[in-house]
């Protein structure tokens, strides 16, 4: 069964902020929990970030620089 657990409302406002910022549509879906341990990041969210530059750092914890500031290798 597959669960998709809640993500904290700051978070949810970093994200929300940086989709109306870069004129996006972040993914409905953060994080799943398939196996029941907890959860991790979803693809789509995975993907959002790097295509839109979106720091994993700065979403989840606040802290660093809001994108990327060099293109991916």
């Amino acid at each position: 069964m597959t669960i998709y657990p809640e993500i904290e409302p700051e978070v949810r406002q970093r994200l929300e902020a940086f989709a109306a910022q870069t004129g996006t549509t972040p993914p409905e879906h953060v994080l799943i929990d398939e196996h029941g341990e907890g959860g991790t990041f979803t693809d789509e969210i995975l993907h959002y970030c790097c295509n839109t530059g979106l720091s994993l750092d700065w979403l989840w914890f606040g802290r660093g620089a809001q994108g990327r500031t060099e293109e991916p290798a």
